[in-house]
């Protein structure tokens, strides 16, 4: 009885082993393959493996299609960019294997983010019917500027691909104690109401 508990402590005390080896070569041999993002649209695998090894790598979109595969066969160690600068729009996901198994992954968000265009707009009331309209953009576009006393349209003019004006508006039948207001609106999406103070 006792030959046969020494025994299957032994048969144990392997295989728990065993099973810390592989664990351990895994491990080294994730860490020795590795992915990173270099820039906005690339990511470099590094592979410091010491022998010889057939790495696959495959490229995903978001919609799980394989976009590319890659079949690389090294001696020694190798950097790789893969640049996905030319995909369209939308998340793609990286991933790395050997033997079939997956050793490291990436993903890579390449969604498109609509910036709101800049644009800086400031109104000064100068005297009682004049008001003094600045509007500055970042890039040119088509721009509207429309008029409001007390909620009517008074006024309405639009400026071909500028990327700014300044003008000083005077106003001969505008009531001094009404509600004036300018809103200023442009081709590329801005848009701001101004209040005259």
């Amino acid at each position: 009885m006792k030959a046969f508990i020494a025994t299957m402590i032994l048969a144990t005390g392997v295989s728990v082993n065993a099973m810390a080896n592989s664990t351990g070569s895994e491990k080294s041999e994730k860490a020795s393959v590795s992915l990173r993002q270099v820039d906005e649209n690339k990511i470099q695998l590094v592979s410091a493996l010491k022998e010889a090894s057939t790495l696959t790598v495959k490229i995903f979109d978001e919609n799980k299609f394989l976009v590319q595969k890659d079949r690389i066969v090294s001696e020694k160690s190798f950097s790789k960019n893969y640049d996905f600068s030319k995909l369209e729009s939308g998340i793609y996901s990286l991933e790395v294997s050997e033997n079939n198994v997956v050793i490291d992954q990436m993903v890579l968000d390449l969604t498109e983010v609509e910036k709101a265009p800049v644009v800086y707009s400031r109104l000064d009331k100068v005297e009682d019917n004049k008001y003094k309209l600045l509007v500055n953009a970042l890039l040119p576009s088509d721009m509207s500027v429309m008029v409001f006393e007390n909620d009517k349209l008074v006024y309405e003019e639009k400026i071909d691909d500028t990327i700014g004006f300044q003008k000083l508006f005077k106003f001969q039948h505008v009531n001094p104690g009404a509600r004036v207001e300018f809103y200023v609106k442009s081709s590329d999406g801005f848009a701001q109401s101004l209040a005259a103070k």
